[in-house]
């Protein structure tokens, strides 16, 4: 930048340019500093009002927690669990085994699980397989056809409703599946021809044709064509009762007669004897049975016997449960593994065919007012006794005793709990007042606001 030159009356003077940019800058700078300093506040004034703020909020929670107590409660509700042992069972029945003298190819004529009885037939000889095999298709075929004979002759008085038959259809399609599974084919030939039965029906109430003239006269021309062989014999059995066709050689391994009686090291140590080689089934003769459960010392002592009712599930075998009644649980000594006896009187075609399943025991339900565990304290109720006749004796007095506090529109009520099951977060509660354990009459109930969570709690305290 370069000077100018201008004259007064002093003469020639020279101004410098760079000199008055410069002292404009300054003039601009604190201009901006002045306005900067004008909108921030100082620090000290900062602290100042968070400080203020923290005081107001402190002072206010003070207030407001010495005038309200804060409370947390939950409604009682009715709770329901129960204790299960899950064992490895060993089923034990009173069995005889149906022999056969003569010779021949078996073709039976009854199912397992199916009743016989005392000198009916369980099976008909044949010379050769292939006669057996033209029998059974025969058989099978007759079947079918006195079926759809039935239906014929009961089209115009079914009065079954869809609903029905569709869980018919549903549930022996699920048992059709576990027989051929389990290899039963005679009752799986059974259940199929059931499946055609009610899909017929079905038929006949969506408002379908049964006209079955068809099928029968072709079952007709195809049992002409198969050549059945008269049967060289007959298997009888000489006792009442539930056959099976297929012994597995356990049958005499432990007496019937001394199940109730038998320890566990009798189960550990029996042993699998062949069967009779002209065996050709076995008849169960009793309907009690017995599952033998074997059980550690632990689990020995918390079952009860004497008419105790249990609930068996076999999963592996059905798809429900079973009742059984707990009849003993044996230990040579305390310290020693436990068997635990389950006497059984229900049996269908699978039951009498298990021998070693797992199976899952509901020992004990426990039912009662469900109360949180962090509800629990000790508290003081006023007690008053009575004689034999019901008169009181004496003032009332105090009792500390284990309770809950209870909402009772703005006043809390200290009640006597008696806990009859346990659990970590949880605990359940008797209701039955007239028990002893209950000192004054009174407990939890059903929908009491119970107290969870709050401070300095006592019976009668007003909440605000």
């Amino acid at each position: 930048m370069t000077d100018f030159e201008y004259e007064s009356s002093n003469g020639k003077e020279y101004i410098d340019v760079n000199e008055e940019h410069k002292e404009e800058k300054k003039k601009i700078t604190r201009r901006r500093r002045r306005r900067h300093k004008k909108k921030r506040l100082p620090l000290g004034k900062i602290f100042g009002v968070l400080f203020i703020l923290f005081f107001l909020v402190y002072f206010s929670m003070l207030f407001y927690t010495s005038n309200f107590t804060m409370i947390e409660t939950e409604q009682a509700s009715w709770f329901e669990v129960s204790d299960y042992v899950e064992v490895n069972a060993y089923a034990v029945r009173k069995e005889d085994y149906i022999q056969n003298g003569q010779k021949g190819i078996i073709a039976y004529v009854v199912d397992d699980g199916e009743k016989v009885n005392a000198g009916g037939k369980v099976a008909v000889l044949f010379a050769s397989e292939s006669d057996v095999e033209n029998w059974q298709e025969y058989n099978s075929i007759n079947n079918e056809l006195n079926l759809l004979k039935q239906m014929i002759n009961a089209e115009n008085n079914l009065f079954v409703d869809l609903d029905t038959v569709d869980a018919q259809i549903k549930n022996t399609l699920v048992s059709y599946k576990s027989s051929v599974q389990s290899n039963r084919l005679g009752v799986s030939r059974e259940l199929k021809l059931d499946l055609q039965q009610l899909f017929n029906e079905r038929t006949v109430i969506t408002g379908g044709s049964a006209n079955f003239q068809g099928r029968i006269g072709e079952l007709e021309t195809k049992m002409k064509s198969i050549n059945v062989s008269q049967s060289i014999g007959d298997v009888k059995s000489k006792q009442s009762g539930i056959f099976v066709s297929l012994p597995d050689g356990y049958e005499k391994s432990l007496d019937f007669d001394k199940a109730e009686s038998l320890l566990s090291s009798d189960v550990k140590n029996m042993l699998r004897k062949d069967p009779p080689g002209d065996a050709v089934g076995k008849i169960i003769t009793t309907l009690n049975w017995y599952l033998l459960c074997p059980v550690t010392s632990e689990q020995a002592l918390t079952i009860t016997t004497g008419d105790n009712i249990v609930e068996i599930s076999i999963p592996k075998v059905i798809s429900g449960t079973i009742p059984g009644t707990v009849v003993s649980v044996n230990q040579g000594s305390k310290t020693e593994d436990g068997l635990l006896v389950i006497k059984c009187d229900y049996m269908d075609d699978k039951l009498a065919t298990i021998r070693k399943e797992d199976i899952t025991i509901k020992t004990k339900t426990y039912s009662g007012i469900r109360v949180n565990r962090k509800a629990i304290h000790d508290d003081v109720i006023s007690v008053q006794d009575y004689d034999e006749d019901g008169n009181p004796v004496g003032q009332p007095h105090d009792e500390k005793v284990q309770g809950v506090y209870v909402m009772f529109g703005r006043r809390l009520n200290f009640k006597q709990i008696n806990i009859i099951y346990s659990e970590k977060d949880f605990v359940l509660c008797d209701t039955d007042v007239s028990s002893p354990v209950f000192l004054n009459g009174e407990t939890v109930s059903l929908y009491d606001k119970v107290v969870v969570q709050g401070k300095e709690l006592y019976n009668g305290k007003i909440i605000k």
